[in-house]
């Protein structure tokens, strides 16, 4: 053989066995790699072993309660995984080999090969504790757009007394003044597309909700008078979609793609408890007016009622056959209305405890020819307001659910709805970036904006 030659094999030879290697190490890293099993425990089991009223006592919701274990005993055997009860359990045997009861039970779906081994794997690596990350920061090549981009309005906030309307936008919300229709200040710096925006019952502080996807979610909260940012909440582990703040202004509800939802501490920005339950992005929040019981929307069509004070699930609606993007409590807080990708709207008479088989569903309406983006009460409880992929809003008799009147038809999605001034009108916001402000009743324009100028005064 010629020396070219051999050198080229040897060559060959150390490359496959560096890419062996590298295989290895990968396989170790990710065998030592908590976040891979509990992504796996929170697609598969949070239904029956969330941290609240766990089945049999086994909470899969952290590291913390998977260890600690459940009624049975311990589920993990450290360095063991064929001596530990989880695995059993997934596998559908005992530690003889004999079949058992699999789990997830019923109908629902299994683990799948591949997320058994990664379990194992990484007990037997010794089921090492989570590694504490900073989030990342995305780094991406930066590419000019050839023409105008689109600024798709993605929320709106009213403040009555300021009379102010925030717009929430990608990286950034405008403050624009309902009176002059003028823009007032650019809030900035936000992580991502900001999704939920939400003032605070004096109209002083906005709350800004966003973040990176797959990275971290974050909160903003601003001093509106001055433009000052007061401080930056994080904790999510995938970007925030909804955003609800408590009437007495001292708890702050954030829903995320994560699945969680967490109630946060207005005052000192430290997390309260988080509320495991939901098994799909939660997509809407809204307080009762009491401030007692939230309502949590989400892509796992479901809907479900939370004590505030103490965390516990009190509700779960099921009727819904799509993901639910939207709920609003009455202000009364009596009903609490939701709609999604069926179609439809649907009323659920709420109780003053709120618990389970006590709100029965009062109204199911086909409401639109796309899915429901977004139900707004109106501040007298009169009239309901929807919009939805169609690209229609449509006033409604809130009481009974029947049509009032269709607006004009809309140029595009409409994922943003808003009552200002005393409820006499409305903002809707637009995928295409526009706004606009309609006469609630006669749905009569009253102002268009097809691309808002970006505001001046930048802070």
């Amino acid at each position: 053989m010629r020396s070219g030659h051999l050198l080229i094999l040897l060559s060959a030879l150390l490359a496959a066995r560096g890419g062996h290697l590298f295989a290895a190490e990968a396989a170790t890293a990710q065998a030592n790699d908590f976040t891979a099993v509990e992504a796996i425990f929170t697609k598969h089991c949070l239904d029956c072993h969330a941290a609240l009223d766990p089945e049999a006592g086994l909470a899969l919701e952290n590291f913390e309660t998977l260890m600690k274990g459940g009624d049975n005993g311990p589920a993990i055997v450290a360095g063991k995984s064929a001596d530990s009860m989880l695995v059993w359990m997934v596998e559908g045997k005992d530690n003889q080999g004999a079949k058992k009861k699999i789990m997830p039970p019923g109908k629902r779906k299994k683990l799948e090969p591949a997320e058994i081994a990664s379990i194992k794997m990484w007990i037997d690596a010794g089921a090492p504790a989570p590694r504490e990350t900073k989030p990342k920061e995305l780094k991406l090549p930066k590419i000019l757009p050839k023409g105008t981009p689109r600024s798709p309005v993605n929320s709106l906030a009213y403040a009555a007394r300021q009379k102010v309307l925030a717009v929430a936008r990608y990286g950034e919300v405008e403050l624009r003044s309902v009176e002059t229709h003028e823009p007032i200040r650019t809030l900035t710096g936000h992580r991502g597309n900001v999704n939920a925006v939400v003032f605070s019952a004096d109209g002083s502080q906005l709350f800004a909700a966003g973040g990176d996807a797959g990275l971290v979610g974050e909160v903003r909260q601003w001093r509106i008078a001055d433009g000052l940012l007061v401080r930056v909440i994080e904790g999510h582990k995938d970007a925030i979609y909804s955003l609800a703040l408590s009437p007495d202004g001292k708890v702050l509800a954030t829903g995320s793609y994560d699945q969680k939802i967490k109630l946060w501490d207005v005052a000192s920005g430290k997390e309260i408890r988080t509320l495991s339950g939901h098994n799909g992005a939660v997509f809407g929040l809204a307080f009762r007016p009491d401030g007692k019981i939230l309502a949590s929307a989400s892509a796992d069509r479901t809907v479900k009622l939370w004590d505030v004070a103490t965390g516990e699930r009190r509700e779960t609606f099921t009727q819904s056959l799509k993901e639910v993007n939207t709920v609003a409590f009455s202000p009364d807080g009596t009903r609490l209305a939701a709609g999604g990708g069926d179609n439809r709207i649907r009323v659920w008479q709420i109780s003053e405890k709120a618990t389970e088989t006590t709100n029965p569903l009062l109204e199911s309406r086909y409401a639109h020819e796309g899915a429901i983006l977004k139900l707004v009460f109106a501040p007298d409880g009169k009239t309901l307001i929807s919009s939805a992929q169609d690209k229609t809003v449509k006033q409604w008799d809130a009481q009974h659910v029947t049509e009032r009147l269709l607006v004009d038809n809309q140029p595009d999605w409409v994922p943003a709805l808003a009552f200002v001034g005393d409820g006499s009108a409305f903002a809707v916001g637009r995928m295409d970036g526009s706004i606009a402000l309609y006469e609630a009743g006669s749905g009569k324009a009253i102002v268009e904006a097809k691309q808002v100028t970006k505001a001046t005064g930048v802070k």
